[in-house]
């Protein structure tokens, strides 16, 4: 697949994702208000419910108070007093018109007929009848339930003409009590906060950790509302975990959704990515294998027409000059052999860990050799190839034929991106663990964008024509490998057109 189309289908997917995740966001929002919307339905209905039990708490009591706890002066089946005063029963007949030495009446109110039961005292005794019939009722009977009447009436009238003072029609614990209770029965238990204030704004009762201003949400509600003038009083109360409790209510499916929509985006990035990284590496090998053949090709031309100058009879042997034609013969031979050699070694890297012989060697002697393997191509560009090893105790341990080809390889690259007249300069310093290697040139440089790519095997850096620059692209990450094999690190610094400098920190010990 070309990379356009990549490019593209990446961008469909992330467009898609991202739909997705906007969708999410809303579907959680909207759940979010849904649940806000239940709390504060809940709590409302849990006040009103507090409000109405509180109320008729406070009306149960105040008649309960009301009534008198002493017996009635009569009892049933005694006459009434010879004080002169009139008992209780007569004044209800004096009240309805009845004559007091009757022992029968009949009490009708509003249409209706009445019969009290005289094993009844409370008002409870009363119960309509659908017959206008006439009720016969003893006068004992009759009197108690006067009083009671006369009682009732006294307490309704005063339930209905004064109001206490609100600190004294519930308690803390009453209220508390209800609240918890109206709370649990609508399916809310969460720790609460709550003040009561008067109609004046003064504090009536408040939790010890009551706060004004705590940013929560504040339930208002107002007491005693049925009094027959209603005064401003005020119950509120919040909850300090009350955005837990609502995210708790749907944290379960917002989690799982979005790890579900996170899990797809990691899922696409991670599948684009593979795919520009398989992208990317099918170019670099492609060019790889350019290259590989170019430089191939080269020397086994070159042996290929010596073989058949020697083999060509109809040369004179004195016009051959074997000598020369071997040594060509030689050399393209060492060279296909390093080019194979750089290519197992990759092979190797890639399949197991690189057996290293590592003894204590004279790092400058492997420098010398090095660069003495490349004065004559240097001296041949009109260059120069120098040194300045100046770090005191040249020996490290190392494995020395590998090290070796470290630096063949760095100053190899040094004088391919040198397009000029080559200078380049290998030296060493001491440094507290060990040495430091510098080599530097006054090559082409590399770009800023190439420099974190030429340790990546197959990676070259751009040069116009890709064969103008021969190679692999696999002698740094080679170089990378075993300096890395011996506990080191490896940098570069380049600018370009002006040159590279690599430098390489060198432990003297390594750990066995």
């Amino acid at each position: 697949m070309k990379r356009p189309y990549i490019v593209l289908l990446a961008i469909f997917f992330f467009l898609a994702i991202s739909a997705l995740v906007i969708i999410q966001v809303r579907w959680i929002n909207s759940v979010v208000s849904a649940e806000d919307q239940k709390f504060r339905f809940a709590v409302n209905e849990a006040l009103k419910e507090v409000v109405s039990e509180l109320e008729r708490a406070e009306t149960y009591k105040r008649i309960m108070n009301g009534i008198s706890p002493e017996p009635l002066p009569e009892a049933e089946g005694e006459p009434p007093e010879q004080s002169g005063q009139k008992s209780a029963e007569e004044k209800l007949l004096e009240k309805y018109g009845f004559d007091p030495r009757v022992r029968s009446v009949i009490i009708s109110r509003a249409g209706y007929t009445y019969l009290l039961d005289s094993d009844s005292l409370g008002v409870e005794s009363f119960f309509e009848t659908t017959e206008p019939d006439e009720q016969v009722l003893s006068a004992g009977a009759t009197g108690r339930m006067t009083s009671k009447i006369i009682s009732i009436e006294n307490i309704v009238s005063r339930i209905l003409h004064e109001t206490p003072p609100l600190r004294d029609r519930f308690t803390a614990d009453e209220l508390n009590s209800l609240i918890r209770r109206s709370l649990d029965a609508v399916g809310i238990h969460l720790g609460y906060e709550c003040t009561v204030r008067g109609a004046y704004g003064d504090i009536i009762y408040r939790t010890p950790d009551y706060l004004e201003s705590n940013g929560a949400n504040k339930y208002l509600r107002q007491l005693f509302p049925n009094d027959p003038v209603p005064g401003n009083n005020i119950l509120s109360i919040y909850f300090p975990k009350e955005e837990e409790y609502k995210f708790s209510q749907i944290a379960f499916m917002a989690s799982a959704s979005m790890l579900i929509v996170l899990l797809l985006i990691l899922l696409a990035t991670g599948t684009f990515i593979v795919i520009f990284r398989q992208k990317r590496l099918s170019e670099i090998r492609s060019d790889f294998i350019n290259n590989m053949t170019h430089e191939l090709k080269t020397p086994i031309a070159t042996i290929s027409l010596a073989s058949q100058m020697l083999a060509d009879t109809s040369i004179p042997e004195s016009s051959r000059n074997t000598g020369s034609l071997a040594t060509v013969i030689r050399e393209e031979s060492n060279r296909l052999k390093v080019l194979v050699e750089r290519v197992l070694h990759t092979a190797i890297f890639e399949k197991a860990k690189l057996e290293l012989n590592k003894q204590p060697v004279d790092l400058h002697s492997i420098i010398l050799r090095s660069v003495d393997a490349f004065k004559l191509q240097v001296n041949g560009r009109g260059g120069t190839i120098s040194t300045f090893l100046d770090a005191s105790d040249p020996i490290v341990t190392l494995d020395e034929a590998n090290f070796f080809n470290v630096m063949l390889n760095l100053i190899d690259n040094a004088l391919k991106y040198t397009l000029g007249i080559p200078e380049i300069t290998v030296s060493t310093s001491a440094w507290h663990r060990g040495i430091i290697i510098t080599v530097s040139d006054n090559g082409i440089g590399i770009p800023r964008e190439h420099l974190k790519h030429i340790f990546e095997k197959f990676y070259r850096v751009p040069a116009g024509n890709t064969h103008n620059i021969k190679g692999f692209g696999l002698g740094l990450s080679y170089v990378k490998k075993i300096v890395e094999e011996h506990y080191g690190t490896i940098k570069v610094e380049s600018q370009t057109g002006k040159g590279t400098r690599i430098i390489i920190h060198l432990p003297k010990e390594q750990p066995k």
